[in-house]
């Protein structure tokens, strides 16, 4: 069933109003009928099977016919921080580690980022990202949207961990060196509700410096095996790996 996450002023007791590109969705390209039913969420993440009683290209309202209960969100919060990628890979990483379940999206400046970002279109470019993460939450049916972030530097980056429990880095260093039980042996330490902190570098990977700037900020190196995977591929990787212990053997 079709959803779609709906600002919180559009709400009105049991009514709830879609405009612009949802009622232009709703009305155009998924050709809904008055007494059709969807799935509006809140900014709270709470969900209602709702049914259209007025739809125009511009506008559709609806009534609220039932509270869902169902929870589709992962049991441990996980932010993914990336070093910056060109554009259409780091879309992609938005986009995976949103249907994955990632809870926060932050990107960052690394010493080997093959594109410099743009501070003048900044906020053009998490708008993107924004739209990018609600139609993945939406195709994956969560009932969050991902929050969209970005720091300045690594040292931001180090900071804004400081207060998760657990903080890893990919580290191909110990890909190369053939240490692989990192994430085998701490994923299981790791308790339901609990925050995860994930850092990845960009496509040349970390810098000597800094990856020993998070190893001495508390960070657990990781790898993801004796291979060395593209930047965009990493992050979507761990993500499964954690689907797969947090739902999938419980």
């Amino acid at each position: 069933m079709q959803r779609y996450f709906v600002p919180d002023e559009q709400w009105s007791g049991q009514k709830v109003t879609l405009k612009g590109e949802q009622a232009h969705h709703i009305a155009r390209v998924m050709r809904r009928n008055v007494g059709d039913v969807i799935i509006c969420i809140d900014e709270h993440g709470k969900g209602a099977l709702s049914r259209l009683n007025h739809i125009h290209p511009d506008e559709i309202t609806c009534h609220v016919e039932e509270w869902l209960t169902a929870d589709t969100e992962l049991p441990v919060h996980i932010t993914v921080a990336q070093g910056d990628l060109k554009a259409d890979k780091l879309e992609w990483v938005v986009q995976k580690s949103t249907e994955m379940g990632v809870s926060k999206l932050i990107n960052f400046p690394a010493a080997h980022s093959v594109v410099k970002w743009d501070e003048k279109k900044s906020a053009k470019r998490k708008a993107r990202f924004q739209k990018i993460a609600r139609e993945a939450a939406e195709q994956s049916e969560r009932f969050i949207i991902p929050e969209i972030d970005r720091k300045e530097s690594l040292k931001q980056i180090i900071e804004k961990a400081s207060t998760y429990q657990h903080k890893w880095v990919l580290s191909e260093q110990s890909a190369r060196n053939g240490v692989h039980h990192g994430l085998s042996t701490h994923i299981h330490t790791v308790q339901d509700a609990e925050q995860i902190f994930l850092v990845f570098g960009p496509e040349g990977g970390f810098s000597a410096n800094e990856h020993e700037e998070c190893l001495r900020a508390g960070f657990v190196p990781i790898s993801l095996g004796p291979r060395i995977v593209r930047a965009e591929t990493a992050p979507v990787a761990v993500l499964a790996m954690l689907v797969y212990q947090f739902e999938l053997t419980r």
